[in-house]
């Protein structure tokens, strides 16, 4: 084995152990090589450290529990949040894209024309920028659990990482979700039930995340809070939906 450099290559601090005290890289930084890409690999996806398979267990055993031990501090064998939504807001747009969107028989017209045709094209849309529009609705949906759980005293950040881990959940189950619709073929036979039924679920999940995190509150107050922060969320995005195509026409 090499001795090790004395000091770092990536901020040129000296070192005293296997780990820079001043950036935290390793101090043994070998050559590239198909060990080492496969070890990322595995550290990255399966390890337990930042693991996303172990945060994907623990979203669908006790989603509220984990949401409160990763805000108490309990951090390092989670996967960060917002790249774990980026992730799978990534995977399921292009399953999305090449398996339920081509199940799609709607002809384009404008939405005011048939409902129809509105929920193709706000699916469509979503679907085909699958992250930038998790990201949205998470800001969306903090800023309405924000307002309607207001009295449990939890800051935006913390709002912030309950949603954006709930988003994470929803993501999971719609993936999990996609062989079913396909197969079904609902997308298609009846659009307006496959939202309706994506829309229930959300919903669901959403209760299901808020029932572990805000456990001090009855159950039945914590489903009419989350009822609130759906309704509120949606109105929300239909507001800025509204707004930004007011914007675009006036434009085009």
């Amino acid at each position: 084995m090499e001795p090790l450099p004395k000091n770092c290559k990536n901020c040129d601090h000296q070192l005293t152990g296997k780990f820079c005290a001043h950036c935290g890289q390793a101090a043994d930084t070998h050559k590239l090589n198909m060990h080492f890409i496969w070890h990322e690999i595995q550290h990255g996806l399966i390890h337990v450290d930042h693991g996303i398979f172990y945060t994907i267990k623990k979203l669908l055993t006790a989603p509220g529990e984990m949401i409160n031990e990763f805000i108490e501090g309990k951090r390092i064998r989670h996967f960060k949040p917002v790249t774990l939504v980026v992730v799978l807001a990534t995977l399921y747009g292009l399953l999305y894209h090449y398996s339920i969107k081509g199940l799609y028989q709607v002809d384009p017209i404008l939405p005011d024309q048939n409902i129809l045709g509105a929920y193709a094209i706000v699916i469509a849309w979503t679907t085909d920028h699958a992250a930038y529009s998790s990201l949205i609705s998470i800001l969306t949906n903090t800023l309405a659990s924000y307002l309607v759980f207001r009295k449990q005293r939890n800051n935006f950040a913390e709002h912030l990482v309950l949603n954006t881990f709930s988003r994470g959940l929803s993501l999971i189950i719609n993936l999990l979700l996609l062989p079913v619709f396909y197969f079904s073929g609902l997308p298609a036979e009846n659009p307006i039930m496959y939202t309706l039924a994506i829309q229930i679920i959300d919903i669901f999940l959403m209760y299901w995340c808020y029932a572990g995190f805000f456990g001090g509150l009855l159950k039945l107050k914590i489903l009419i809070l989350t009822m609130l922060t759906f309704l509120l969320m949606s109105t929300i995005n239909t507001t800025f939906g509204f707004i930004i195509g007011l914007v675009v026409e006036a434009f085009t």
